[in-house]
């Protein structure tokens, strides 16, 4: 699903940039075409004034001036006397380009006359323009003057031939440009969609994970409920019939914390499960919090230690006061406790500290417990995570660092997980102070 995604996003990407990247290319293109035409058209004034300007003086009239004045051997030029061509003409000029003034001078319509910022005077008679034709395209120049009562006339055609094909070598190269765009465009647009992808794919492979182990935790309880239920009706005996009671009702807790804990996850996730913050004592949240877990550590042999800071009880709310959810925050807090006391062995000890540091409140919990390898430390907040097997217990689901990572986060903190020294781990909740 994702590849197929990726490659049409790809394409579209692609396209949609290959099109941006053509019409620029066709803009610069018309512009570069533009100036290049620009280009010959003032060469082609340039010698047709300067042809016009020595037509004038017939010292200078030469067949090594007439050559030097064609340049090219596609241009052209016509001499005539009174309506006669020169001999001057005749000679020098080649039949294909006498046959191309012929057509000129029989289609004249077919010109397209140009403006010239030069200034004629009465005796000089000078026009501009283009003509095309299949065999080429041309500027002209027709001029006509008197000199001692004669008729001068003169036609001048500069081939757009050099022009044309500077073009054309031009188009090609531009073409060639966005065809190797597209390619380039494509490994950029499938990477791209690749890096936009990667964290749908991953939340997608962790909604598969998720599934697969709610499935797996929910399927336990449900095979205990039915053999249970198998062997009250095949067994109805007083004394049987209270372990699998017992049996039963423990499950059934079980599964009642598990969907709990799911509900809890999916709410956040929707922005469904609200918060009602308050200036809340941290102390006394604490405080309470240690007096809960108290008994229960005594009765594991695990020494359960409070240190927060002793200040008189008006001081203490106002100096450790903090904007949360006491409920939330109190969950999050007995989260990590149940945590330390299920790992941590006898005859060990657990502390909870309360101490600010550069504008916030930490909350620390530190057992002397097993440890967390430190390849697992980034992996103990996902869901349904536990440590090896040697660490996994029943009771636990893998659910409640999520939970508490996603109410650290409601509350703009976060948790974090670091070594204590002499061995353990020590779980580090840091909240904004102040109670605004």
């Amino acid at each position: 699903m994702f590849q197929q995604a990726r490659r049409k996003l790809s394409a579209i990407c692609c396209l949609t940039m290959a099109g941006i990247v053509l019409i620029i290319l066709l803009c610069c293109l018309h512009i570069s075409e533009k100036n290049m035409y620009g280009q010959e058209k003032a060469l082609f004034f340039l010698q047709a004034n300067a042809i016009s300007s020595d037509l004038q003086d017939s010292e200078n009239i030469s067949i090594e001036w007439y050559l030097r004045s064609i340049g090219n051997a596609q241009n052209a030029l016509s001499l005539e006397i009174d309506g006669i061509p020169s001999t001057l003409t005749s000679v020098a000029l080649p039949q294909e380009q006498q046959e191309l003034l012929q057509r000129l001078k029989d289609a004249p319509g077919q010109i397209i006359h140009i403006p010239s910022a030069g200034t004629d005077s009465v005796k000089l008679e000078k026009d501009f323009g283009e003509y095309k034709e299949r065999n080429g395209r041309f500027l002209v120049m027709h001029t006509r003057f008197f000199v001692q009562e004669h008729e001068i006339s003169a036609t001048y055609l500069y081939s757009l031939g050099r022009f044309q094909q500077d073009v054309r070598r031009q188009r090609i190269c531009f073409f060639a440009i966005w065809l190797i765009s597209i390619l380039a465009l494509y490994l950029f647009s499938y990477a791209f969609t690749s890096h936009v992808l990667k964290p749908l794919i991953q939340n997608d492979e962790k909604q598969k994970h998720f599934i697969a182990f709610a499935s797996h935790e929910l399927r336990s309880p449900l095979a205990v409920f039915k053999t249970g239920l198998s062997l009250l009706k095949n067994s109805p005996a007083a004394d049987a019939s209270g372990r699998i009671f017992s049996l039963l009702d423990k499950e059934m807790s079980r599964m009642e914390r598990l969907i709990q804990d799911l509900l809890c996850l999916v709410k956040m996730e929707q922005a469904d499960l609200h918060f009602q913050f308050q200036p809340v004592c941290l102390t006394d949240l604490l405080q309470s919090v240690y007096e809960k877990y108290a008994p229960l550590a005594a009765e594991k042999q695990i020494c359960l230690r409070c240190c927060i800071p002793t200040l008189p009880p008006l001081q203490a709310k106002e100096d450790t006061a903090c904007a949360c959810d006491p409920q939330r925050m109190e969950q999050a807090v007995t989260i990590l406790l149940d945590n330390a006391l299920s790992y941590t062995p006898a005859g060990q000890e657990i502390a909870l500290h309360l101490f600010g540091q550069r504008g916030k409140w930490c909350i620390q919990v530190m057992d002397t417990g097993i440890g967390i390898p430190d390849g697992e430390k980034k992996k103990i907040f996902d869901r349904f995570y536990r440590a090896d097997p040697s660490r996994s217990q029943k009771e636990h689901f893998g659910l409640g660092l999520s939970i508490a990572k996603e109410i650290c986060a409601a509350h703009g903190g976060k948790i974090s997980v670091s070594d204590t020294a002499g061995g353990g781990s020590t779980f580090t909740i840091c909240l904004p102070k102040g109670t605004d």
